[in-house]
C-alpha cells in the first residue's frame, strides 16, 4: 500500500501538466481554497523530518527529506532491508546513500525509486512480487532491471504495480485473482507492460485487486471483486483493467483489503466494497458495489485504509476515522470493537494532520510539519516509538539523527582491575552521548554503559584477563553502528582474595569465606539469604557471627551448611518440609536440625535436600511428589529420614525434583523425575527408589538440573544425559538423550557444576574455565544471550579451582579466591552492588570491613618474601579434592609442605621429582596452603578439601 506525499505537488498558477506525486497519489488542489494552506506548509518546510512514508502490513519504509532511507517494524521476511531478519522498533537506517526519492511497501516486501529513476526492491518474493526474476527473498535493496524511468510504485499483497514516466503501466507477482490485469492467471516474475496506453497518473494496489487513475481523471479496476471492491455494480472478477463509471474528476483512489475508498477533485469522498466492519462510513454495514459518497463535506484531502480500519483527514488539517478498532489502531482512546464506528469520527482536536498511512491494525500520520504519529497495534515495533505495546491514542515518532562516528578509539590506565577507554568525540556531538560494550569474547557483545562523555573508566574487571570493548554514537532511533576499540588486558593481581567457596539458587548466592564465614547476597523474599530479614541484598552480608561454616549449598528458594562440628543447619523456604526441621514455616536465621554433629555432605534441589554422614549413609527431606527423596513412596518429609541401609554413599547432588549419588565403589544411582531421562536408565519412568545407572564404576561426580544431568569419570571423560533443548548436553545438538553420553574425547574434565535452568560451567585440569547450555540472561559470561550447544572457552586463565550454577547465574573461583558471576541481576545476586545484568564474568569484592588477611602466621609458617617468590609451571589438582591430591611441575620439586588455616602443618613430603601425590583422605573438610618449594623458588597454592 502506498498514499500521497501533498507537500507542494499539484499546487500551481498555471495550467501546465503537474508533476507526478512522490508517491505515486495525485491531489490536485484548487488554488483559491488551498492558497493559504500552502504558504503555511512553505513557511515550515524547513523543519520536515520525512520525504515519502509506506506502510506495509506490519512494517514501515520512510525517506528523510535528505534522501537517506529508514525502515522499521517486522522483519521476518527481510522487508526491512537490513541485511538481517532481525526486527526494529524504532526507525532504522538502510545503507549510506541519500538519493531515495519515492517508497511503497507491501505484505512483507518494499520497494524504493531513486532520484535517477531506477526502482529497487526487497523482502518477500514467492510470487515473484520483486520483480527481479526470481522467486528468492532479498533482505536488501536490490536493483530490479535496469530502467530509468520510473515514475510511481504501488506494492499489495504478493503483487506489484507501476507506473514510467512515459505513463505505460507495468505489473508483477502474483496473478491469481487476475489482479496484474493481463488477461490471465499466470504470475509473472518481471515487469509487464499492461496495454499500450500512456495515459496512466496513479495506481494503488489492494487485497487481489488494483485501482488506477488515468490524466483525464477517469477511474479504472481490476482483479478480485467478491465484495464489489471494483466499483462496477458487479462482483465479477476483472481480468483486464476496466473504467468504473463515467466520471471524469478521480483525484485519488485508494484500495483496501476488500473495500476501496476515493476522493474527487471537488474534495468528496467515496467508498464501496466490503461493509462489515461499518468501514465504508456511510453509516450502514451493508456493502456497496458502486462508489456512495460519505456524507456532503467538500474538504476531504486524504484517506487510507486497511485491514477495516478506515482514515481520512481534511484540509482543516482534522483527523477522523471509522470501522474496525480491535486493536486501538483508529486512535480514539479506545480499543477492543471490531466495529469502531460505521461513519466518520473526528480523532482528538489537531489540526497538524496531513497525511494518513493504514497499515494491518495500526496507522501512521504525518503532521504538517513533516514529523510522524501513529498508532495501534505494535507487536513488531510498527509504531516506531521504540517499544512494541501498543497505543490507542497518536503517539509522537522523533526524528532520527544521522549519527557521525567518534574517531580514535584507545585504552589508557590499565590496572589489575580497572582501564580507561577512551575516543575523540564526533564534529556533531550526538543527541543521547555514547554507547559501549565490553566483553572477554572477540564477538560483539558484553556489559553494556552510557555516557555523555568521551571518557569511561571501566572498574570490577578480572586481573590479567583480555577485554574488547566498541563504541557507537547514539542519536536516539537512529541505527547504531558500532565501532571497535580493540582490546586491552588487565595486569596480574599481587593481592589475595576472600573466596572459599560458593552456591546459588534460584535469585539469591551464598559465598564460604576463607575464615570460615557464611555470606549472602539476592533475593531474600523467603529468607534465603539468612539475615534475619526478608530484604533484598545487592553486596554480600555476613550471616551470624560463627567462623566454622565449612559446606553450603543453596537450594532453588532454601538454603543449608554444615559446620565445622559436623551440625547441619537450614533456612529459608519451607513449603515442603525441605528445611528438615519438622514445620513448614520458612525461616530467615540458619537453625540447627537435630544434634546430630556428623553431616559431611549436603545437596538441594527445587525444594528437597539431600544429605550424606561420615557413616556413608544417605539421608533425605522435602518434597518427594517425583520420588526425589528415594525412600519408596512420594510423600513429603519434614524430618531428614535415612534412605535404604547402605553406608557407602560418597556424593550427592541434586538441582531439580530427580538426585543424583555416587557410591564409594563408584558407581552412579538416580532417582526421582525422569520427564526427559535424566535418570540416565534408557526410560521414561520416574523412580522413588535409588537406581544404578549402567554398570560403570568410574563416576568420579554426577549433578542433575531439572531435566538433564552432567557426570566426570575418573579418566576425565565427560558424559551427559537428559533434555537437551538448549544445547545444555554439550554434545552439539539439540537431541536428548535417555543414557549417559560422552562429550566430545578430551579426557582433562576436572569439575563441573549445572544450574537449575541447565546452565553449565566446568574446569579442565590446565585449570581454564567453559561453559555452554541455557544463556538467556548471560549466564555463560560470553557476552552474548546465545544458547551453546557445545563447551565454549570463558576465560583462557589457568587458575580456576572451582564452580557453581543457580537458575540464571553462573560463579567461578580462582586459586587466588577471586570469586567472579555472570548473569541475572535483577535481585542483586551478583553482589556488586548493582541490579543491572552482567554478560561477562564479574568479581565479587571482598571490601576492606570483610577483608580476611590470608597470610599464614609468620610464628607457623616460614614466611615468603613476595620477590623471592618466582613463577614456574605448576598443576594442583583436582581443586577441591577428596583424597588424592596431584601436583605436577616443569621442574623438579623438592618438597610440599600442607598447612591448616590456623598456620599449622599437617602434611609434609620430600618429593625430589616433577610429579607428586598427597593423600587428603585422613584431613578434615576445609581449606589448606600448599608451600611448594624446587630449590630456587616457592609457590603458595590454596587447596578446599571436601
Amino acid at each position: 500500500m502506498i498514499n500521497p506525499k501533498i507537500i507542494f505537488t499539484d499546487i500551481y498558477i498555471n495550467e501546465a501538466e503537474p508533476k507526478s506525486l512522490r508517491v505515486g497519489k495525485f491531489y490536485k488542489l484548487n488554488m483559491r481554497k488551498f492558497f493559504l494552506f500552502f504558504v503555511f506548509i512553505s513557511l515550515n518546510s524547513f523543519a520536515q523530518c520525512w520525504q515519502s512514508l509506506a506502510i506495509g502490513s506490519q512494517h514501515s519504509i520512510a525517506i528523510k527529506t535528505d534522501g537517506s532511507l529508514w525502515t522499521w517494524g517486522i522483519n521476518n521476511s527481510g522487508q526491512l532491508g537490513t541485511g538481517s531478519n532481525m526486527t526494529k522498533s524504532s526507525p532504522t537506517r538502510i545503507g549510506s546513500s541519500t538519493d531515495w526519492k519515492i517508497v511503497s511497501a507491501g505484505y512483507n516486501q518494499s520497494f524504493a525509486i531513486k532520484t535517477n529513476g531506477t526502482l529497487w526492491a526487497w523482502g518477500g518474493n514467492s510470487y515473484g512480487q520483486l520483480g527481479d526474476g526470481s522467486t528468492s527473498f532479498r533482505n536488501i535493496p536490490t536493483q530490479i532491471g535496469t530502467a530509468t524511468n520510473w515514475s510511481t510504485i504501488s506494492a499489495g499483497d504478493d503483487f506489484t504495480i507501476g507506473l514510467k514516466t512515459d505513463g505505460t503501466l507495468w505489473t508483477w507477482g502474483r496473478n491469481d485473482s487476475r489482479q496484474l490485469g493481463d488477461g490471465t492467471n499466470i504470475s509473472k516474475n518481471i515487469p509487464t507492460q499492461i496495454g499500450t496506453d500512456t495515459n496512466w497518473k496513479a495506481v494503488d494496489v489492494g487485497n487481489k485487486y488494483s485501482l488506477a487513475i488515468k490524466t483525464d481523471g477517469t477511474l479504472w479496476a481490476w482483479g478480485s471483486n467478491t465484495f464489489g471492491q471494483i466499483g462496477d455494480g458487479t462482483t465479477v472478477v476483472k481480468m483486464i483493467p476496466t473504467q468504473v463509471g463515467n466520471d471524469t474528476n478521480w483525484k485519488t483512489a485508494i484500495a483496501s483489503d476488500n473495500h476501496s475508498m476515493g476522493i474527487r477533485t471537488d474534495g468528496t469522498l467515496w467508498t464501496w466494497g466490503y461493509n462489515t466492519y461499518g468501514q465504508l462510513g456511510d453509516g450502514t454495514t451493508i456493502k456497496k458495489n458502486i462508489p456512495v459518497q460519505i456524507g456532503t463535506a467538500s474538504d476531504w484531502l486524504n484517506a487510507a485504509s486497511k485491514n477495516a480500519a478506515t482514515y481520512a483527514t481534511k484540509t482543516d488539517g482534522t483527523l477522523w476515522s471509522w470501522g474496525y478498532n480491535y486493536y486501538g489502531q483508529l486512535g480514539n482512546g479506545s480499543s477492543g470493537q471490531t466495529n469502531g464506528g460505521t461513519s466518520p469520527s473526528q480523532v482528538g482536536f489537531s489540526s497538524d494532520n496531513l497525511n494518513i498511512y493504514a497499515g494491518e491494525n495500526y496507522a501512521l500520520v504525518e503532521t504538517i510539519d513533516g514529523n510522524l504519529k501513529s498508532c495501534g497495534q505494535n507487536n513488531y515495533g510498527q509504531l516506531g516509538d521504540g517499544t512494541t505495546i501498543s497505543k490507542n491514542t497518536f503517539i509522537s515518532i522523533f526524528c532520527p539523527e544521522v549519527c557521525i562516528a567518534p574517531t580514535q578509539l584507545a585504552t589508557s590506565n590499565i590496572t589489575a582491575v580497572s582501564a580507561t577507554i577512551y575516543w575523540t568525540a564526533a564534529s556533531q556531538n550526538p543527541s543521547k552521548g555514547y554507547r559501549y560494550l565490553y566483553s572477554t569474547n572477540p564477538t560483539m557483545g558484553g556489559n553494556s554503559g552510557a555516557t555523555i562523555s568521551n571518557t569511561v573508566n571501566l572498574t570490577n574487571l578480572l586481573p590479567n584477563t583480555t577485554y574488547y570493548w566498541w563504541v557507537a554514537p547514539d542519536c536516539g532511533f537512529s541505527q547504531v553502528v558500532w565501532l571497535s576499540g580493540g582490546s586491552f588486558t588487565t595486569l596480574s593481581s599481587t593481592e589475595a582474595s576472600c573466596w572459599q567457596s560458593a552456591s546459588a539458587g534460584a535469585y539469591y548466592s551464598l559465598g564460604l569465606k576463607n575464615d570460615g564465614t557464611l555470606w549472602a547476597w539476592g533475593d531474600n523474599y523467603d529468607g534465603s539469604l539468612g539475615d534475619g530479614t526478608f530484604v533484598d541484598r545487592y553486596t554480600p552480608t555476613k550471616i551470624g557471627n560463627s567462623a566454622n561454616w565449612t559446606k553450603i549449598c543453596a537450594g532453588l528458594t532454601h538454603a543449608a551448611g554444615i559446620k565445622t562440628d559436623g551440625t547441619l543447619w537450614t533456612w529459608g523456604y519451607n513449603y515442603d518440609g525441605q528445611l528438615g526441621d519438622g514445620t513448614t514455616i520458612k525461616r530467615n536465621t540458619p537453625a540447627q536440625i537435630g544434634s546430630d554433629t556428623d553431616w559431611i555432605k549436603i545437596a538441594g534441589g527445587d525444594a528437597h535436600t539431600v544429605a550424606i554422614k561420615i557413616d556413608g549413609t544417605l539421608w533425605a527431606w522435602g518434597d518427594n511428589a517425583k520420588g526425589q527423596l528415594g525412600d519408596g513412596t512420594n510423600v513429603n518429609k519434614s524430618v531428614p529420614i535415612q534412605i535404604g541401609t547402605a553406608t557407602d554413599w560418597k556424593s550427592v547432588a541434586s538441582k531439580g525434583n530427580h538426585t543424583l549419588a555416587i557410591k564409594t565403589d563408584g558407581t552412579l544411582w538416580g532417582w526421582g523425575d525422569n520427564t526427559y531421562g535424566q535418570l540416565g536408565n534408557s526410560t521414561l519412568t520416574a523412580s522413588n527408589v535409588p537406581l544404578q545407572l549402567g554398570t560403570a564404576t568410574n563416576w568420579l561426580a554426577a549433578e542433575g538440573a531439572r531435566s538433564s544431568s552432567i557426570g566426570i569419570k575418573t579418566d576425565g571423560t565427560l558424559w551427559t544425559w537428559g533434555d537437551n533443548r538448549w544445547g545444555q548436553l554439550g554434545d552439539g545438538t539439540l537431541i536428548s538423550k535417555i543414557v549417559p553420553t560422552q562429550v566430545g574425547t578430551e579426557t582433562d574434565w576436572q569439575n563441573f557444576s549445572i544450574g537449575f535452568n541447565s546452565s553449565t560451567i566446568a574446569i579442565k585440569t590446565d585449570g581454564t574455565l567453559w561453559t555452554w547450555g541455557y544463556n538467556v540472561l548471560g549466564q555463560l559470561g560470553d557476552g552474548t544471550q546465545i544458547h551453546r550447544s557445545i563447551p565454549t572457552l570463558m576465560s583462557a586463565s589457568t587458575d580456576w579451582q572451582t564452580v557453581a550454577a543457580g537458575a540464571q547465574n553462573t560463579l567461578a573461583i580462582n586459586s587466588s579466591g577471586l570469586l567472579a558471576i555472570s548473569g541475572d541481576n535483577g535481585h542483586g545476586q551478583i553482589g556488586d552492588g548493582t541490579i543491572i545484568q552482567k554478560k561477562i564474568f564479574t568479581p565479587v569484592k571482598c571490601s576492606a570491613n570483610t577483608m580476611v588477611n590470608n597470610k599464614i602466621s609468620s610464628n607457623k609458617i616460614p614466611a615468603v618474601d613476595n620477590p623471592s617468590v618466582k613463577d614456574f609451571r605448576l598443576k594442583v589438582y583436582p581443586n577441591p579434592v577428596c583424597n588424592e591430591l596431584r601436583i605436577s611441575s616443569e621442574r623438579k620439586i623438592s618438597s610440599v609442605n600442607v598447612y591448616n588455616m590456623a598456620g599449622y602443618q599437617v602434611l609434609s613430603k620430600i618429593v625430589n621429582d616433577n610429579n607428586t601425590t598427597l593423600d587428603f583422605s585422613t584431613l578434615l573438610p576445609g581449606v589448606y596452603q600448599l608451600k611448594i618449594n624446587d630449590g630456587e623458588a616457592v609457590k603458595m597454592v590454596r587447596v578446599v578439601k571436601r
